[in-house]
């Protein structure tokens, strides 16, 4: 595991402030790399207990092994090689991380959203777009697909208050999108994000964020693939909770009418 795995997977515990550290820790890594601990601390404007404060709500036990992590060069660069158990159980403990997250305050701005319009920064991410539009398009949601960012622009004169903007980009950082999310905020309108993983550019501008980890495998021959089924378990698992939601929000209304 890398640093930035290991932050993505203990990110909804950060403050606001361990966040940020760690956005400008990332964005210069490269600086960073060469710094002992007191000179990280000055360039990050904390003192040194505050950063090593970090460093322990991270679960890591020095800074010369944050130091490790954060060479660590990224797992989805490793290779792989493909083996059907393996990717079985990588499924396993995809759908246990995914059965954890919180849905409720997800669910309720898709239920409370009058239009839900979105945008896929690809041929996947579309595909996904899709699949989530076929899911509440069922549950009478209106859902409308934006290709980029002139026809965004185009469309935001439309936007209500109550309107999502679902953004799907695997990365997290590609411009297009970001663009397209910096455009659409500039109407007040509410924000989301479909990512790989929590902790990346798209997923720190928007209101809300869903992510869910990938795997690249390799073949012996020298082709790969990227596990994104992932993707449509949690659009599975969303719509449990959202008709869940849906459920718990009708009784409590007609109990409050009673």
């Amino acid at each position: 595991m890398n640093l930035e795995e290991l932050v993505n997977d203990k990110y909804d515990f950060l403050t606001a402030n361990d966040r940020e550290m760690l956005t400008t820790i990332f964005r210069d890594k490269q600086a960073v790399k060469e710094m002992n601990s007191t000179q990280l601390a000055s360039f990050l404007h904390v003192s040194r207990t505050t950063l090593v404060r970090l460093i322990k709500k991270l679960e890591i036990d020095s800074y010369k092994e944050f130091k490790l992590l954060l060479n660590r060069k990224e797992e989805e660069n490793a290779v792989y090689l493909y083996d059907l158990q393996d990717i079985v159980k990588e499924y396993h403990i995809m759908v246990d991380e995914l059965k954890k997250h919180d849905y409720e305050k997800i669910c309720e701005i898709i239920y409370q959203a009058d239009t839900i319009y979105l945008y896929g920064t690809g041929n996947e991410q579309k595909t996904i777009a899709e699949e989530f539009k076929r899911i509440f398009l069922m549950f009478g949601k209106f859902c409308i697909d934006l290709f980029d960012l002139g026809e965004v622009r185009i469309a935001r004169e439309r936007f209500k208050n109550n309107d999502l903007f679902l953004a799907i980009s695997l990365s997290g950082e590609n411009q297009d999108a970001i663009e397209v999310v910096r455009a659409v905020q500039e109407t007040g309108i509410r924000t989301m994000a479909l990512t790989r993983w929590a902790n990346n550019t798209l997923a720190r501008v928007v209101q809300e964020n869903l992510y869910v980890g990938t795997k690249t495998v390799h073949h012996t021959f020298g082709q790969s693939y990227e596990m994104v089924a992932a993707f449509y378990i949690l659009l599975d698992i969303l719509s449990v909770r959202y008709l869940e939601y849906t459920e718990k929000y009708k009784e409590e209304t007609e109990n409050e009418d009673r």
